[in-house]
């Protein structure tokens, strides 16, 4: 059947058979093709007629999160598509309760001692996770594992679950979060308890005394990267791997925060927190559709071909050239700053949503905002912040008439440093800019899409921070850019 003859459940746009067709015939060709479109331009249902015409069901649907899944799911079952939503082991392991993520070393290192380790005796009938959750509890079983036996046409999951193995294809939603590492938040407290949990297994005072050290450095820290092997040598590292292992066999997890820390490719500190930060993990798969609506090059990862449908509305955007978030030069005064532009914002626009750079910006604000890190009510006005690479960054929709970066969010140079050395070792194209620039480039477009999910409303886009106007050409793509000036402050 050829894209053509097949009914669409919605009307198709004008060029939208045509590229399904397109990517119909690349998927059939096994290779791994770049998709771009615009906000709104109807990506999803390209896709799945492709994947349709070329016969490559069941597929793999790659989301960064879960929330994104029921809305695939919806598009698909429009095409009399079966999906199912995966989750991970936080989310289905039925010793997450009592491990918390140590499960997932549990799982590889000691699950012939798992009392559910074992499926179901015929395959689980199609269903969502949290109710295979409650069957596998009642029956005794692993709902994890049980989740890869059950028939769909798209099976749906996080980019950081195992992949399933047995599907003709892999589509990457987007894919532009590639370019992001994986960051993880672990509260000071835990690598305290932590501490103690190693006293208490009898670990050796020479690793106390290092354990100790490392912590009096965390408490002393502010905004600063953190080495555990400025503290731990590998005499040190044996013997806790040794004793986490121990421990978690007895079902102690206790001692994870510490092996987190260790494996970190880069931590930082930051107030009474640690960021762990991990490269990004391209899947290998062929043929794989990645899809997004603002790519930016050169992409970190390799394909065989690109399909881009170029913006027609761009966001009428200035960048303020007398405001930074940079940390040498973010004092009281240039907070002051961001504090008057917030007030003039919030008196020629109803809605304004801010992204605070980092958490140092964010207290500065946070007695100047309505709403701070929250959804808010429909009927909302007046000034929302969020945290640029915090949990709402991502997959939730908060119409606005201005959105604002108050800084450029890069991540910590010490960071960018490390992961850059990864991104090398791992052969990753132009290292340095993909820990550095596209980090920062994809979160902001990434904020600002928040804001602009209806295509006939665009928001104002307020860059509060220079730096951005080095990026100017590579911005066009997305936003009418005025002429920079500090005429909002």
């Amino acid at each position: 059947m050829s894209i053509a003859k097949l009914q669409w459940p919605v009307t198709p746009r004008p060029g939208q058979r045509e590229v399904a067709e397109e990517l119909a015939m690349l998927i059939e060709q096994g290779r791994s093709v770049l998709f771009s479109a615009p906000v709104g331009w109807g990506k999803t249902h390209a896709v799945i007629a492709a994947l349709i015409q070329a016969r490559t069901l069941p597929a793999l649907w790659l989301v960064r999160s879960l929330a994104l899944g029921p809305r695939v799911a919806e598009d698909a079952a429009l095409w009399g598509l079966v999906s199912f939503v995966a989750a991970g082991r936080e989310k289905t392991c039925l010793l997450w309760g009592s491990l918390g993520d140590a499960a997932h070393d549990y799982c590889r290192n000691f699950r012939y001692k798992c009392p559910f380790a074992k499926l179901p005796r015929e395959p689980p009938p199609s269903t969502d996770w949290a109710a295979l959750v409650a069957k596998g509890r009642e029956g005794g079983w692993c709902p994890y594992f049980a989740q890869d036996f059950i028939e769909s046409d798209i099976f749906i999951q996080n980019y950081n679950r195992r992949a399933r193995r047995y599907v003709r294809a892999v589509v990457v939603d987007e894919a532009h979060n590639l370019s992001l590492p994986e960051e993880r938040t672990l509260q000071i407290s835990r690598m305290a308890e932590a501490i103690s949990a190693v006293r208490e297994r009898g670990g050796s005072q020479r690793l106390l005394n290092a354990l100790e050290r490392m912590m009096r450095a965390v408490l002393v820290y502010s905004e600063r990267a953190l080495d555990s092997r400025t503290f731990l040598n590998e005499e040190d590292i044996s013997e806790l791997q040794s004793l986490y292992y121990r421990s978690l066999e007895e079902g102690d997890a206790r001692l994870k925060p510490l092996i987190e820390i260790v494996r970190a490719p880069a931590a930082y500190v930051e107030g009474e927190k640690i960021l762990i930060f991990k490269p990004p993990r391209v899947p290998p798969f062929k043929p794989a559709v990645f899809v997004t609506a603002t790519p930016l090059s050169p992409i970190p990862f390799e394909v065989d071909a690109e399909v881009k449908i170029p913006w027609e509305t761009k966001l009428k955007t200035i960048i303020l050239d007398n405001l930074t978030s940079k940390f040498d030069e973010f004092d009281s005064k240039m907070a002051l700053n961001y504090k008057k532009l917030l007030i003039n914002l919030a008196k020629k626009f109803r809605r304004v949503l801010v992204f605070a750079a980092s958490e140092r910006v964010a207290r500065e604000l946070r007695n100047w905002v309505n709403y701070e890190e929250v959804i808010p009510p429909p009927d909302w006005e007046g000034v929302l912040m969020l945290r640029a690479r915090g949990r709402f960054a991502e997959g939730v929709n908060v119409p606005a008439e201005c959105v604002v970066m108050a800084g450029a969010p890069y991540l910590p140079p010490e960071v960018t440093d490390r992961l850059a050395r990864v991104y090398r070792a791992l052969g990753f194209k132009d290292p340095l800019r993909c820990a550095i620039d596209l980090p920062m480039l994809t979160v902001t477009l990434q904020c600002v899409g928040r804001a602009w999910r209806d295509p006939a409303k665009p928001p104002f886009v307020v860059l509060a921070d220079s730096r951005y106007g080095k990026y100017r050409d590579e911005l066009a793509s997305y936003f009418e850019i005025a002429e920079t000036g500090e005429s909002l402050t």
